[in-house]
């Protein structure tokens, strides 16, 4: 191919790709505010991103904030009976807004996983460094929390090893085994969770992809 064709491409491609961020795109994905507990449905769903601005609505009120107000985003997993992918939005007037990849009962599917994936790349892609240098990218728990984590999850495997082991071993019991069974299920998700959430800086062109299951 000539070389002046090929200039001619490369040159266009920067053009065809740009209003991608440009556009404004409706997410249908649940929404809490960090530290809320929720025991119930939730009925807060729906996070919109303009080409400056963010929407949402909560508890029926209509929220929005500009990109420059967002001072940070963090990104991490959480749960027991569901771990649910988490995105947190922190505002210079201290609101927070978390974007869930589960559904309004809080449970998950293949869809809304890649919905909340394309959801964190297109805000990311918004997000670039040099245009917002105020907003700190972090994932992860905090250090307290995933120390404290691995801690627990360490004390109650090696505890239900050690006593199922002491039942095997000296009554014959078959319930020694579902012990251990058990301290390795504890080891594999509580440990292995706190070890996927150790906090770390990122950037915004280099996302975590395995905090977005």
């Amino acid at each position: 191919m000539p070389q002046e064709v090929l200039n001619a491409v490369a040159a266009d491609c920067p053009r065809m790709l740009a209003p991608a961020a440009e556009t404004t795109r409706t997410y249908d994905l649940c929404l809490n505010i960090a530290g809320r507990w929720l025991f119930s449905r939730n009925r807060n769903h729906g996070v919109t991103l303009g080409r400056d601005t963010l929407h949402w609505t909560m508890d029926g009120e209509a929220n929005d904030a500009g990109y420059g107000d967002i001072t940070a985003v963090s990104l991490d997993s959480a749960g027991l009976k569901v771990v649910a992918d988490r995105c947190t939005i922190t505002l210079a007037d201290g609101r927070t807004l978390r974007i869930l990849n589960t559904d309004r009962f809080y449970y998950t599917n293949a869809a809304r996983k890649a919905l909340y994936r394309e959801f964190v790349r297109d805000l990311h892609s918004r997000l670039s460094a040099a245009r917002y240098p105020q907003i700190r990218f972090t994932e992860g728990w905090p250090l307290w929390q995933c120390q404290g984590m691995l801690a627990l999850s360490a004390l109650v495997a090696f505890g239900c090893a050690a006593f199922g082991l002491y039942m095997l071993l000296h009554f014959g019991a078959a319930r020694g085994l579902i012990l251990i069974a058990l301290a390795g299920y504890v080891g594999w998700k509580f440990f292995g969770m706190a070890l996927k959430n150790t906090p770390r800086d990122y950037t915004p062109d280099r996302l975590p992809d395995f905090l977005l299951s």
